[in-house]
């Protein structure tokens, strides 16, 4: 048996982002969206406060992150993150609702694309990004 093969996840109640038990995490609720998505939705705090009163980029790239392995897990896939980029379109200040979104664009080769996206309420694009899974275990 090789490494790949022997290797398998398994979600924590502790995750930072959307672990429900975890006293200091985020507690974002990952659910499917459409056909091969997932989304989620936060309210920017003070908690995630980066420059002066806007959003910390850290914040987004990590929803980001979780929006990859859950999309992974939707699939029926263990992956873990191979690649993530992340492109910022506007600062988010505090107080905002934002929707995050991303979707299956292809699979090949136990190489999972994923595109991520997220929005403020009126629909404008602050970030976008792309990440790469790499499978690891099919999931029966």
């Amino acid at each position: 048996m090789n490494k790949r093969s022997e290797m398998s996840l398994k979600k924590s109640t502790l995750c930072f982002v959307c672990g429900q038990d975890n006293p200091r995490g985020m507690k974002l609720c990952i659910t499917p969206d459409g056909d091969h998505g997932a989304k989620t939705e936060l309210v920017v705090h003070e908690d995630y406060r980066g420059w002066a009163d806007y959003l910390h980029g850290g914040v987004i790239s990590l929803v980001f992150d979780e929006l990859l392995g859950w999309i992974s897990i939707f699939e029926g896939r263990d992956a873990v993150t191979a690649r993530l980029e992340v492109r910022y379109r506007k600062p988010v200040p505090l107080g905002t609702h934002l929707v995050f979104k991303g979707v299956l664009e292809k699979e090949t080769r136990g190489i999972l694309e994923i595109i991520t996206k997220a929005f403020t309420d009126d629909g404008t694009l602050v970030a976008d990004g792309k990440g790469r899974m790499m499978v690891i275990n099919p999931r029966p």
